[in-house]
């Protein structure tokens, strides 16, 4: 028992120093590769394997421009990564026909200016929270668990708001998100 013991003890220090040399080697392909792994990607960054600054919003205190196509969004120490849909094209499609939204994923819809957006659920196989942003990035409206049988109904056409997070229903409540708190985006 003691001699399979410590084989397992062998293997699994060979595994990590292993994981330990490639982040050496190649930092961002280590980043890239956690990416989608986002439990172990915070634990690699609490140990300090992954120390890239970068992908990790926690200590910014504003928002950058929207950039690419991809980015995070903070609220309250909580980040989501995002796909970003600023053309009418993207924002038209959105969510649509997607089977799974992974946890702190989302989709962020940006708009040039601030105004009452109009949001269905058309085409959706999922459920959803829509979080709405004003020009300032503070939350204005938050619309909780909307299924695909809403449809047509128009969600976020009574404030103005510029920017609109989706996110897996029930994340809003999960995570204590409120009218007036303040997000930051950071790209990716």
């Amino acid at each position: 028992m003691k001699k399979v013991l410590f084989i397992i003890l062998i293997v699994i220090m060979f595994v990590i120093s292993g994981m330990i040399f490639w982040a050496g080697l190649a930092p961002q392909s280590f980043s890239t590769f956690f990416a989608g792994y986002p439990e172990i990607k915070e634990t690699a960054n609490r140990i300090g394997v992954l120390n890239n600054q970068s992908l990790d919003s926690s200590d910014a205190t504003s928002s950058e421009p929207i950039l690419g196509q991809s980015g995070q969004v903070n609220i309250n120490n909580n980040v989501w990564d995002v796909e970003i849909a600023k053309n009418d094209a993207d924002r038209t499609n959105g969510l649509s026909n997607r089977k799974v939204l992974y946890r702190k994923r989302g989709m962020l819809f940006v708009f040039d200016q601030a105004a009452n957006q109009n949001f269905w659920m058309k085409d959706m196989l999922i459920s959803i929270d829509m979080i709405f942003f004003d020009s300032n990035w503070k939350i204005v409206e938050i619309d909780n668990d909307l299924g695909p049988n809403t449809f047509p109904k128009i969600f976020g056409n009574k404030v103005k708001s510029r920017y609109v997070l989706e996110v897996n229903a029930g994340e809003a409540q999960t995570y204590v998100l409120k009218v007036g708190d303040q997000a930051i985006f950071l790209n990716k």
